[in-house]
């Protein structure tokens, strides 16, 4: 078979504009790849996966029982302000008067909380104002 040389140039052009292609398709999986790769590593972190990538705790399954703040009588049902404060923090309350005001102004008080974890028993803890409370869960 005898080919022309613009039969030979056609060929070749046409061989080119494959490799191109297949060229451009691979390199635009791989980002594709590497995008699906950055968004399931999105989803594991809020996920709250451990270091070997067990599920740790998932916050937003705690349930709030009881959440009192206060001193000698004088409290505040915190229990909005706790949940609150759990699910954005991963169990970590900063105990103050931004949870629900000052319902004893000059002393010093105290968050009582009762919590749940999934279906686990319930649980009870108690900080002094100002300190960090950190829940703890048995998942």
């Amino acid at each position: 078979m005898k080919f022309t040389k613009p039969t030979i140039l056609r060929i070749a052009a046409a061989l080119a504009l494959t490799a191109a292609a297949t060229s451009s398709f691979a390199q635009d999986g791989g980002h594709r790849a590497f995008d699906a790769g950055y968004e399931a590593g999105q989803r594991d972190s809020r996920d709250d996966r451990g270091p070997r990538g067990d599920h740790g705790p998932r916050w937003d399954r705690v349930r709030i029982l009881e959440a009192e703040y206060g001193a000698r009588g004088r409290m505040c049902d915190a229990r909005r302000a706790v949940q609150r404060e759990v699910v954005r923090n991963h169990g970590v309350i900063h105990v103050d008067n931004n949870l629900c005001g000052d319902p004893a102004g000059g002393m010093p008080k105290r968050l009582r909380v009762v919590y749940r974890c999934a279906e686990t028993a319930s649980a009870r803890v108690v900080a002094r104002e100002n300190e960090t409370l950190r829940l703890t869960c048995r998942w």
